[in-house]
């Protein structure tokens, strides 16, 4: 059996809020996004006190393809610095900020969640985000579990 066949899955939502410049709210976005098996492992390799195996930070890219349990990485990726605080029972929430100076130029269509020895947790792909040094991007991911 597929330890993504279990009942129990974890789950996970993404929320980005961008600001222009001057602090005023340009637009805001939810969904949610697809654990990958190397996300499911790494929870596997962490429950079984693998530190390695713990989430560590967001990453960024271009690619737009729908996500499948078989990703294995972020395309082109751009890593963000990531505060994480566990919520206890209900999971973790990954608290990040894509900053005026970060990603300018990219068409940001991908995120994903990277642990710690590198391995893809989970990835959200949406329409694309067309970054300028006039914009910053605030997000809050959440995984339950």
């Amino acid at each position: 059996m597929n330890i993504t066949d279990k009942i129990c899955r974890a789950c996970g939502k993404l929320r980005l809020t961008a600001y222009d410049n001057e602090g005023r709210e340009l637009w805001q976005d939810s969904g949610n996004n697809l654990i990958v098996q190397t996300g499911y492992e790494a929870l596997a390799d962490c429950l079984a006190g693998n530190t390695d195996a713990t989430l560590s930070h967001v990453e960024i890219g271009p690619r737009g393809d729908t996500p499948v349990l078989s990703d294995t990485a972020i395309t082109d990726p751009v890593r963000i610095y990531t505060e994480i605080t566990s919520r206890g029972a209900e999971g973790v929430r990954l608290d990040f900020t894509i900053g005026y100076t970060i990603a300018n130029g990219m068409p940001i269509r991908e995120f994903g969640i990277i642990t710690k020895d590198g391995r893809l947790f989970s990835r959200r792909v949406r329409a694309a985000i067309e970054k300028t040094d006039a914009m910053t991007i605030v997000g809050q991911w959440d995984i339950t579990f």
